[in-house]
């Protein structure tokens, strides 16, 4: 059915973006082709729908992350994995029954799918959204991360307890990381980690500018390429750097 749609879309004439669910249904009875699902559709669903919870977005990274093997690599201009809508609310805002996203796990949201290069869509009332919530959907470096013409996926590098480092090369031998805190309790902690964890050790050499980008924008200073870096992390939040 997806190949015939496909076709029947094409012969309009008309640009269109073709979203599937053609993965999400041959799992885990089968294993995706995605060299041919990439031919017919332009982004693609591999799990589940995406809630207004924390639990929600939390399954879709550690799934991300479990499968990043064979997904990613496939992902670049033309088609996309589409791990479903931005969903970003405040807490007081309830979206479908649900208490929403604490502001850390809004920045979060935003800067995962900034990382996995993923389709951004909004899934909320327009009418009723905060200016917080507006001023990070409409955040233009974190826009620009997700659209670099490079078109790369981001993927998970690092694990150490509740902390992941993801990353994701850019145009420009430049990368963007995130850094995320899957602890639920308790107050901010620090994560330290090297700077030749990123791009094979080539992200920074000889030397590279970092900057923050979420969940505040400022420059933090120059490195070389075997200096560390060490980021307070809220509960649930992620720091998102451009180096």
């Amino acid at each position: 059915g997806y190949r015939h749609m496909s076709l029947a879309l094409n012969r309009t004439g008309r640009s269109i973006v073709y979203s599937c669910e053609w993965p999400f249904y041959l799992r885990p009875m089968h294993q995706p082709n995605y060299t041919e699902i990439k031919q017919y559709c332009n982004q693609w669903r591999n799990f589940n729908d995406v809630y207004d919870s924390w639990n929600s977005i939390k399954s879709i990274l550690d799934w991300t992350a479990l499968h990043q093997e064979s997904i990613v690599k496939i992902a670049g201009p033309g088609g996309w994995n589409d791990p479903d809508m931005a969903s970003i609310v405040l807490l007081s805002q309830l979206v479908i029954g649900n208490f929403g996203l604490s502001w850390d796990q809004s920045v979060t949201q935003m800067a995962m799918w900034a990382i996995m290069a993923a389709p951004l869509f909004m899934s909320n009332d327009l009418r009723h959204i905060s200016p917080e919530a507006k001023c990070l959907l409409q955040n233009k470096e974190v826009i620009a991360i997700n659209q670099d013409p490079l078109g790369k996926q981001g993927y998970r590098v690092l694990k150490s307890k509740n902390f992941e480092l993801w990353e994701r090369p850019l145009s420009g031998r430049a990368h963007a990381v995130a850094v995320l805190n899957q602890q639920e309790i308790g107050g901010p902690q620090n994560f330290t980690f090297s700077l030749t964890f990123l791009g094979n050790g080539l992200a920074c050499n000889p030397a590279c500018s970092v900057r923050q980008v979420l969940p505040a924008s400022r420059d933090w200073g120059i490195y070389s390429w075997i200096s560390s870096l060490s980021a307070e992390v809220n509960p649930t939040g992620t720091v998102l750097l451009k180096v």
